[in-house]
């Protein structure tokens, strides 16, 4: 007889109201929930056929079960507390096949961590401070070329601009090199490709036993579809493998000198042996992080660019804060503690628009979460997106309010609450990056430029692993006026 890892949740954070009871989805919910899922682009719009509260959600299906997390207190559960019996899931594994078994995507825990320890020294505080440079120089660059090449009132597509410049950042801060606007747009497309075939196969297997007895759902047409999407993103892997096989031939020329990741991996040696990183590995950790390190700060930024535009009443405060402390001067890292609210509004844009909405563990043996029996093989799927629109964690949680993230404001917050970058021993490794790079780019634009959202657009979102404006987000540029002189 299995006995039951019975270990308890860790206690909610002061003010955290209970989870409620789990409830098991069933019947005609169930029904278009799944439908849902796997025809529409914005798979988030499924989640309004859930029940209310914030307890989880059993999902039945022949020989397993799929369980929706949208709790902090769950969550800490399955990441922090008892994150040896959850292990990555499906999406993880799909995103191996496709990228390689990077720090990202590799399920074998004893080689994990050598790899997080080769890797995690890169992203300590004391690097940051040249990182920062490399990011603005990236983004003055881009400055000066929208400055050059458009007029006050020129349409731009501002998600692929910040795909564009978010790669270059990557490409400068952590492998030394500044990868050319071809090479950018052909990752940027190959990037995207590959990630619609990971996010389109993760859906269709996932609900696959489930879609299979419900009449009225074509199964086999929509099986079609992702066939296709899945082709596609086989056949973008070798652009992305050109692009990665430059970048270490060319550091390797160099002597793998330098400061920067890449380098870091060139140089890194086998504790017990001493040997080089084998280059299969070294490739795949470029892979992930030229992916992962450039798509989601883009997306985060372009719903905080969207944001700002809807509500200019914080888009002026940002402006007269930036200002106010850098007097026309480019921010540095030491500046960041000094822009408050420039900070606020992309946490608030990632509280509202997570570029990871949801992400799956796998339960490695029974366990009980909040007295819900939990059987090994379930799904878990945790939800930052619903976590950080819960009504009872987040007052007004539909609402764009910055004010949520100022100093002091989060007091007493669960501290899964707010989970943009995932949690326990697998929370992303490059978070503070991450942070220092959108305060540091949005500081710099608005000190040159404003983004409104082109009259009439309908902002859609598709979800491909990442949350992403469908088909772009067209905005009217235009330049500040009265603002101090950029240095």
């Amino acid at each position: 007889m299995t006995t039951l890892d019975t270990t308890t949740l860790d206690p909610p954070a002061a003010g955290t109201p209970p989870p409620g009871p789990a409830t098991v989805l069933r019947g005609r919910a169930l029904g278009r929930f799944l439908g849902q899922l796997v025809r529409n682009h914005d798979q988030l719009a499924a989640l309004s056929f859930l029940p209310s509260g914030s307890g989880l959600v059993t999902i039945p299906a022949p020989g397993t079960h799929v369980v929706i997390v949208r709790h902090p207190a769950h969550a800490r559960h399955l990441l922090v507390s008892n994150q040896q019996t959850f292990v990555k899931g499906l999406d993880y594994k799909i995103l191996a096949v496709l990228l390689g078994k990077g720090l990202l995507t590799n399920d074998d825990h004893e080689d994990w961590q050598q790899q997080r320890a080769r890797v995690l020294p890169r992203f300590a505080r004391r690097h940051l401070t040249p990182m920062g440079t490399h990011m603005t120089d990236a983004a003055g660059d881009w400055l000066d070329r929208l400055d050059r090449d458009h007029r006050d009132g020129d349409e731009l597509d501002l998600s692929a601009a910040m795909m564009g410049l978010t790669l270059d950042v990557v490409g400068r801060a952590l492998f030394g090199a500044n990868i050319s606007e071809q090479d950018t747009r052909a990752v940027g497309r190959a990037m995207t490709t590959v990630l619609d075939g990971a996010g389109a196969s993760f859906n269709m297997v996932g609900v696959y036993r489930v879609l299979s007895k419900i009449r009225g759902v074509e199964f086999e047409d929509l099986l079609q579809i992702r066939v296709r999407h899945w082709r596609r993103a086989m056949k973008a892997i070798p652009v992305l493998d050109d692009v990665v096989d430059r970048l270490i031939d060319a550091k390797v020329a160099a002597g793998s000198e330098g400061d920067d990741l890449l380098a870091l991996l060139l140089q890194a040696r086998d504790e017990q042996g001493g040997g080089a990183m084998p280059r299969q590995q070294v490739r795949d950790e470029v892979m992930t992080f030229l992916g992962a390190g450039h798509e989601t700060t883009a997306n985060a930024m372009s719903w905080m660019w969207m944001l700002l535009s809807q509500f200019p009443e914080a888009r002026v405060r940002m402006e007269a804060e930036v200002d106010e402390v850098l007097q026309g001067r480019r921010p540095t890292f030491a500046d960041l503690a000094q822009l408050p609210w420039t900070n606020a509004v992309f946490h608030e844009a990632m509280r509202l628009h997570p570029p990871v909405p949801a992400f799956s563990r796998v339960a490695a043996a029974d366990d009980v979460v909040d007295g819900t029996r939990i059987r090994k093989g379930s799904v878990l799927l945790v939800m930052p997106y619903l976590i950080h629109r819960d009504p009872e964690l987040w007052p007004n949680p539909e609402g764009f309010d910055p004010e949520r993230f100022m100093p002091g404001a989060g007091s007493g917050r669960h501290k899964q609450a707010f989970m943009p970058f995932g949690g326990g021993r697998h929370i992303c490794v490059g978070q503070g990056f991450a942070l220092m790079e959108g305060v540091l780019l949005a500081a710099m634009t608005v000190q040159r430029f404003r983004f409104d959202l082109l009259r009439g657009s309908k902002i859609e979102r598709e979800v491909a692993i990442t949350a992403r404006p469908r088909g772009g987000m067209p905005v009217q540029l235009r330049r500040r006026t009265g603002a101090p002189a950029v240095e």
